[in-house]
Parts: C-alpha cells; sequence; structure tokens
C-alpha cells in the first residue's frame, strides 16, 4: 500500500513539475517558432522587419517590431502579446480548451518616418490600430483573425469614414502555403467637391511556394459599389490574379470585370478585361525579388535606393527577354449606348535571338506585336467626363458655382452639358490625334516590329 501510495506521489509531482516547467519550455519553442513567422513574413511581404526585440517569461512573453512599407515615408509597428502553451489562459477564459504552442495578441499602428510631412504624420496619427489574434498550434503553425474598429476622421475639409474591418489568414511555419480574407463593410469620402461611398470591399488571396522558391497562387479583389452622386455609380467591380506553373516558367492571369457603370446619364455594362503574361522564368523572378527586397532592408538615402531599384530592374529586364516572354489581351469588351468598346492586343519581346542583358535599351527594338480598340463615340465623350467634373469642382471651390447651382447639375443637366462641349475636350486632351473616327465609332490601331511602330495605317512620326 505505502509502495502504491509512493508511485501515486511520484506521478503526481512529476506531473506538477511537467504543469511548472510546460509553459517555460513552450515558451521557448514559441520564441523559435515567433522568430520564424516574423522572418517568413517579412519575406513573403517584402516589408523588411526591424527594430525586433523579445522578452521571454515563465507563462508570458512580449515582442515588439517594425515593418517598413517599401518606397514609403511610412512604418508600421508592431506590439506584440504572447501568451504561452500548452493551454494558453485566454483561451481557457473563453471555454476554448484545445492545446496551442502559444496565443498573440498583436497590435499594429502605422506612422510615419523622422523626414516625412507634418500632414502626413498627422493623418497616420488618427488612424486607428490594427488588431491581430493568432494561435500557433504545436506545430508552429497559425491562424490569426484581424480586426479593425469603424472610425470617423477629419483630415481639413475632409471626412473619413470607415465601418469596422474583419479578416482571416491561414499559414504554416515556413509560409509556404499561406490563405488569407479581409473584408469592409462600407468606406466614405467626404468633401466640398461631393461624397464618394465604396460599398462591400473584399480580398481574398491563396499562394503556395513553388519552383525555384516562387510563389504561385490566385488572388480575388472585388467591391460591391462605387458612387460619386451625380457623377458616377459602378456595380460589382473585380480583379483577379493567377499565377500558375508551366515548367520551368511561371504564367500569370489577370482580370477585371465590371457588372454595371453609370457616368451622368449614360449607362455602360457589362465589362470584361482578359490578360495573360506568358514565359517569364520563375528562378529569374525570384532572384529579382529576392535582390529588390535586399536592397530595401538596408539604411540608406531614398535616391540611392531609387537608384539601385532601377538599375535592378534594367539587369533582370534583359534576362528576363532570354525566353521571349509575351502579354496578351485576350478578351477586351464594354457594353456601351449606341455599341461596344472591342480591343484585342499581344506583344512579344524576342530576346531568345540576341543577347538584351548587356543593353536593355535594345529591347525597343525587339518588341513586336498588334494592339486594335475600337469605341462608340458614347465612350469617347465619357473618356473626358472626368475632366469635365474636376473643372466643375474647380468652379465651385473658385466661388464661380453656388451651391444652388450645383444642385441644379442633375444627371440630365450633366449630360447636356457634356454633350455642347466634350468635342472640344477631346481635341485638347489629344484624343482625336489618336483615334481615327468611322461610322460614329473611334478606332485605334498599332503595331510594332523591330523598333517601326505603325499607328492607324501610317508610320508613327516624331513628336506625335
Amino acid at each position: 500500500m505505502k509502495r502504491a501510495l509512493t508511485v501515486i506521489g511520484i506521478v503526481i509531482l512529476l506531473l506538477g513539475l511537467a504543469g511548472v516547467a510546460a509553459p517555460y519550455w513552450l515558451g521557448m519553442k514559441t520564441e523559435s517558432a515567433f522568430n520564424d513567422a516574423i522572418k517568413g513574413l517579412a519575406t513573403r511581404s517584402g516589408m523588411p522587419s526591424k527594430n525586433y526585440s523579445f522578452s521571454r517569461g515563465w507563462l508570458r512573453s512580449e515582442a515588439k517590431n517594425e515593418f517598413n512599407l517599401l518606397s514609403t515615408p511610412a512604418v508600421i509597428t508592431a506590439t506584440h502579446r504572447i501568451e504561452h502553451g500548452p493551454l494558453p489562459l485566454s483561451q481557457i477564459m473563453s471555454g476554448e480548451i484545445a492545446p496551442a504552442l502559444a496565443l498573440i495578441k498583436t497590435t499594429l499602428r502605422l506612422s510615419a518616418t523622422a523626414d516625412a510631412s507634418a500632414s502626413l504624420s498627422e493623418s497616420l496619427n488618427k488612424l486607428p490600430p490594427i488588431r491581430l489574434t493568432t494561435i500557433l498550434d504545436l506545430s508552429g503553425n497559425g491562424s490569426s483573425k484581424l480586426q479593425i474598429d469603424a472610425a470617423t476622421r477629419k483630415l481639413g475639409e475632409t471626412t473619413v469614414s470607415w465601418q469596422a474591418g474583419s479578416g482571416k489568414m491561414e499559414f504554416d511555419r515556413q509560409w509556404k502555403k499561406i490563405r488569407a480574407q479581409i473584408q469592409f463593410p462600407s468606406y466614405s469620402v467626404s468633401s466640398s467637391s461631393g461624397k464618394l461611398n465604396i460599398k462591400n470591399i473584399q480580398l481574398t488571396s491563396e499562394a503556395y511556394e513553388g519552383i525555384a522558391g516562387y510563389m504561385f497562387g490566385k488572388s480575388n479583389f472585388s467591391i460591391a459599389s462605387v458612387s460619386l452622386k451625380p457623377f458616377l455609380d459602378v456595380k460589382s467591380i473585380s480583379i483577379s490574379a493567377i499565377a500558375q506553373p508551366k515548367g520551368k516558367f511561371v504564367t500569370i492571369h489577370i482580370g477585371f470585370g465590371v457588372k454595371a457603370l453609370q457616368i451622368a446619364k449614360d449607362k455602360y455594362g457589362p465589362g470584361k478585361l482578359s490578360l495573360v503574361i506568358r514565359n517569364l522564368d520563375a528562378k529569374t523572378l525570384k532572384q529579382f525579388e529576392n535582390d529588390i527586397n535586399k536592397i530595401y532592408g538596408r539604411a540608406m538615402p531614398k535616391e540611392q535606393m531609387q537608384l539601385m531599384v532601377a538599375g535592378k530592374f534594367m539587369q533582370y529586364a534583359g534576362k528576363l527577354t532570354r525566353n521571349n516572354p509575351e502579354i496578351e489581351i485576350t478578351k477586351l469588351g464594354l457594353i456601351a449606348p449606341g455599341g461596344e468598346l472591342q480591343g484585342k492586343a499581344k506583344f512579344s519581346i524576342e530576346g531568345k535571338k540576341q543577347d538584351l542583358s548587356a543593353n536593355p535599351m535594345l529591347m525597343l527594338t525587339a518588341i513586336k506585336g498588334s494592339a486594335e480598340l475600337t469605341m462608340p463615340e458614347s465612350l469617347a465623350k465619357a473618356v473626358v467626363m472626368t475632366e469635365i467634373q474636376r473643372d466643375i469642382s474647380n468652379l465651385k471651390r473658385e466661388g464661380r458655382l453656388s451651391n444652388a447651382d450645383t444642385g441644379k447639375l442633375t444627371p440630365e443637366a450633366l449630360n447636356q452639358i457634356a454633350e455642347e462641349i466634350y468635342p472640344k475636350y477631346l481635341k485638347e486632351s489629344g484624343f482625336g490625334r489618336w483615334f481615327v473616327r468611322q461610322n460614329n465609332r473611334y478606332r485605334f490601331s498599332m503595331s510594332v516590329n523591330r523598333g517601326q511602330i505603325i499607328v492607324n495605317g501610317a508610320p508613327l512620326q516624331r513628336g506625335r
């Protein structure tokens, strides 16, 4: 009996020691997994992480780091409160009893760098924080939930407001597989020029690491509606991008669609654009990405950084032409009053037979292809409607147009004004130099071959 009690006591003691030691041991494992997550996020996003610190405790740890937003005078500061497993306290309090390596609560704040303007600093300081709750499982894989609070901010004479946003993300420890989803119910901007309303913004993305470490996958961005009364009303905008492997190459499909578009009185839609980019070497693209990330990760003057990035772009642009990359618009169409906008194009860079990397400027003579676009007269008018709207807003701001006059600018009135003055705008914008009118339609055609450019059947003249 005594021996049994002794064995039970030893087991209880070992379990107690394990229960006490487990959080600290998992804390060390958490630090390793957390470091991997920060490095993976910095690599995949192209935003270098700096000023990193990690303070490990027994049951909890704290960390802090910054992400530079590339080519912008802004930085994201991230503070992390980390609860160690195997049963993080927050999960127990919420009734979730599930083993985990750690639970991480992150707060992201956007701020300006020291060389940013005072107005930008003021605007960024008014933005609410983004909150993330991340659970790392015992293997170091993670799932995150994102929350952005609703807010209204006054920026000079402009008021910006949005409803609460949310999102979620899943990733493996090496960040080789990533899935994400973000949505905003509404966003609006109000000023003396009018009120811009954007409804139901959504972004979804799935990515995985493929050949040469390049990330393949698909992304979709959609907006239910965009309105700027009485000038503009757009329904159901969608943008998609798919990167697929084909041997050692990357093929990229890009799509754009809109269900309905109204500009003043005229209604358009549906419309669709489909574009394909082929024969891009995956290894070269990944090398270019790595080199650019290294440049952005270094501390140097902005002008020097821009020159280095431009140099790398020219260097790799020449390398990418060795496999005759091509871009093709496979479908372009938009239903409009009086007809349909239609177009097609296909261009390639013939770099397989000549080395363009030594002198990338030779690419101009290696481009080969053609493009064609036709549109009804109503669309030609729509091209300059934004300029007409801008000039009306300027008249109001200068006090030459009263609020009462602006109130009279119904879609019908605006359409009547456009009918009278749009030919003048077309002429001044240079539209007529590129489009030829044929039977109440405007047509543009171009072909390129070894440096010779033919536009609308005639060689392109210098200064055109």
